[in-house]
């Protein structure tokens, strides 16, 4: 019912309402992802990277004789070693059309922090507005889709998705916004470093290489981002 309202709406408005505008924001989204067994996607390669370390941990230990609880003995770990705590910084243009009213918003999305990196789209099919003079509050919902990889580790797969809604105001044409994200499912997986782990001879000097090189990521809900920006 809402769809078919907004359609109408900009069918029906003025020309000049349904011209395009440009945007651009610059936001920061604080993600804290935690991995468990049935995570979509990377649930399993958790299970396979905590199997594969562990066993290389028991081996190493028992190659050089250190008892449990030594000081020299490698720990075992489960799943928590394997979450991703990051906080990207977002640049996304976009571009808006429709009515006074009801809208759409596209945008494109690149997003950096010191581990890792993200590129993709924004789609909002649902956003309504109240012009209000030189204040225009608004609200929208929709989601994104992301490709992720890490900033220091060549070979991974990854990606970041998540449902979004958002409320924001616009004074002339500075834009400031308020998201939460309902949930948001991300991480970045390396087959490589898992052959890597796999293949660990215990009988070396070095402990096993580092699990969280092999996958990391999971799932968060209710995460809160701001942003500034401005329409032309």
């Amino acid at each position: 019912m809402l769809i078919a309202v907004a359609a109408g709406s900009v069918v029906t408005s003025r020309h000049a309402d349904a011209d395009p505008q440009l945007t651009f924001r610059i936001g920061v989204e604080p993600l804290s992802l935690r991995p468990s067994s049935d995570t979509p996607y990377f649930g399993g390669y958790v299970d396979d990277a905590v199997t594969a370390y562990n066993q290389g941990s028991a081996l190493y230990n028992r190659a050089h004789g250190y008892a449990t609880g030594s000081p020299m003995a490698v720990a075992p770990i489960d799943r928590s070693a394997f979450g991703l705590d990051t906080t990207l910084t977002t640049f996304a243009p976009g571009i808006e059309f429709g009515g006074s009213m009801f809208r759409f918003r596209g945008e494109g999305l690149v997003g950096i922090s010191s581990r890792v990196h993200a590129i993709g789209l924004g789609i909002y099919p649902l956003y309504v507005r109240v012009p209000l003079g030189k204040i225009t509050p608004y609200a929208l919902a929709g989601g994104t889709a992301q490709w992720m990889s890490r900033s220091d580790i060549d070979g991974d797969v990854g990606g970041l998705f998540s449902a979004r809604v958002a409320a924001g105001a616009r004074i002339g044409h500075v834009v400031v916004e308020l998201g939460w994200s309902l949930y948001v499912l991300g991480g970045v997986y390396n087959d490589d470093e898992l052959h890597a782990i796999s293949m660990y001879d215990p009988r070396g000097a070095a402990p096993p290489p580092a699990p969280s090189r092999v996958v990391v990521g999971g799932t968060q809900t209710g995460m809160i981002d701001v942003s500034l920006g401005f329409t032309l």
